[in-house]
């Protein structure tokens, strides 16, 4: 047999009892509208043209963590004034695995484990790209430990949108290149500078008089002497 023994509420500053009187009065008391909201089902706003623009939807193991987090999520949509449709269930995902028990005396026996993926979907409508943003960077940073989160997003853009972008992708192409000439490879000199260096004394010396002597080119001679550049330095 158990025995539940309720307390009185105390004082904060005294740490005694409350007297019934002022415990009436305390439970007379309405909440505010916000917390007492939180009681009932998240508001919605009706969407006037019903046209999609963003399906969020909420996967996890846990259908208590997938339903907290999907009701914060309506009601984060209402506050943000986006006509929010569901959270819609989805068809469950069920996956089976058979193992060994063990890799000694159990080897023999197996296994099994199951693992079900409950999801819901949330379907934003009529609503601006900036706040469908704003709504999907607030459900990522107060993210809900165990429910994963995949959004698609659609953005309606008016004709001519394709001239747009590469205007953009060529200012975006003129703002980098400034800033990318001094990345990577060092641009050489020409041919004659390169070779002027390779056949310098302390280029030899440095290289322990292993690089061979590569001749310059001149006209009318008989005979050329051409190294590739990729060579020089091998004994």
């Amino acid at each position: 047999m158990v025995t539940m023994i309720y307390s009185a509420p105390l004082d904060a500053k005294s740490h005694l009892p409350l007297d019934k009187a002022t415990i009436s009065s305390l439970d007379e008391l309405r909440l505010p509208r916000a917390v007492y909201a939180a009681y009932l089902r998240p508001l919605r706003r009706a969407p006037q043209y019903g046209v999609p623009v963003c399906d969020l939807q909420l996967r996890s193991y846990s259908v208590r963590n997938l339903e907290l987090f999907a009701d914060t999520a309506m009601r984060a949509a209402y506050y943000l004034n986006l006509p929010a449709k569901g959270p819609v269930p989805l068809p469950r995902i069920t996956e089976r695995w058979t193992v060994p028990r063990a890799n000694f005396i159990f080897k023999k026996s197996q296994e099994n484990f199951e693992r079900r993926t409950v999801r819901r979907l949330i379907q934003i409508q009529d609503g601006e790209p900036e706040v469908v943003r704003a709504w999907l960077g607030f459900l990522e940073k107060h993210q809900y430990h165990g429910v994963g989160m995949k959004a698609n997003v659609w953005e309606w853009e008016e004709l001519g949108c394709g001239k747009k972008m590469e205007e953009e992708a060529k200012a975006a192409a003129e703002e980098t290149n400034g800033l990318w000439e001094g990345f990577g490879r060092r641009k050489l000199g020409p041919e004659e500078k390169v070779r002027e260096l390779l056949n310098s004394e302390p280029f030899r010396r440095a290289m322990h008089g292993d690089a061979p002597m590569i001749l310059p080119e001149k006209e009318g001679r008989g005979q050329e002497y051409k190294t590739p550049l990729h060579e020089v330095g091998r004994g």
